[in-house]
C-alpha cells in the first residue's frame, strides 16, 4: 500500500472514530503493538465479568501513520460487518486473521497482516477477574540477559505509562518511561522524559 494512500485514508476517515478509540486503552496498546512490533495485551471485560485476555504480536514494524490508517481500517471492516463499536480486541482479530464472532455470527478473518506479507500472532483466552496476567516479555524462568528492573522503578514506569490511558504496556514501552523517549500513541507521539535523569 502506498504510504500517501495510507496516511489520506486515516484523514478521511475522520476525527470522531479516532475521539472514540483514545477512551479505550487497548486500541492505544494495539497501536503501540504495531508500531513498535512488540507483543501487547488486550484485556477486555466481559458481561459475565470475566475477562477476555488477548495477546498480539505482528512480526514487523509500521510507521505510526501506516498503524494509524490500518486501525481505522480493520475499523470499518468491523462496522461493515455489524458491530456498532467494535473494539481493540476484534481489530486484533481482523489484523491478525481467525475466528471473529460479531452480533452473535462467527467468521473467519483472512488477516489485513497477512495479505500485506506481514503476519501477525495472536491467542486469546479467557480468565477470572483477579487472574494474574503474564505481562508480554516476562518469563517464568530465572536468570535472563539483561538484569530485571528495580520493582520501584518499574512501578512509577506504570504509574507514567497509565496516566497516558496505556494501561497494559509492552517491555518495550515500560523501558522508554524508565529511560525516556518517544513513545508512539493512538493521539500521537509523547516525549517521556525518563525516570533515571
Amino acid at each position: 500500500m502506498a504510504p500517501r494512500f495510507l496516511l489520506a485514508a486515516a484523514l478521511v476517515l475522520g476525527v470522531s472514530a479516532a475521539r472514540a478509540q483514545s477512551v479505550d486503552s487497548n486500541w492505544q496498546n494495539l497501536l503501540a503493538a504495531l508500531v513498535n512490533g512488540a507483543e501487547v495485551l488486550l484485556i477486555t471485560p466481559l458481561a459475565t465479568g470475566q475477562l477476555q485476555v488477548t495477546s498480539f504480536r505482528p512480526s514487523v514494524r509500521m510507521a505510526p501513520g501506516d498503524a494509524q490508517a490500518l486501525l481505522q481500517q480493520a475499523a470499518q471492516e468491523l462496522r461493515a460487518l455489524g458491530a456498532q463499536n467494535p473494539s481493540a480486541e476484534q481489530a486484533a482479530r481482523v489484523l491478525a486473521g481467525g475466528p471473529l464472532e460479531v452480533g452473535g455470527r462467527r467468521y473467519q478473518a483472512p488477516g489485513m497482516l497477512a495479505g500485506f506479507g506481514m503476519p501477525a500472532a495472536i491467542a486469546s483466552q479467557v480468565v477470572s477477574t483477579g487472574t494474574p496476567i503474564r505481562q508480554p516479555g516476562s518469563s517464568a524462568a530465572a536468570g535472563g540477559s539483561s538484569p530485571a528492573t528495580p520493582e520501584p522503578m518499574r512501578d512509577a514506569a506504570l504509574r507514567s505509562l497509565a496516566a497516558l490511558g496505556i494501561l497494559n504496556p509492552s517491555e518495550d514501552q515500560i523501558q522508554t518511561a524508565i529511560v525516556g523517549g518517544t513513545l508512539e500513541t493512538i493521539n500521537g507521539p509523547h516525549q517521556l522524559p525518563g525516570l533515571t535523569r
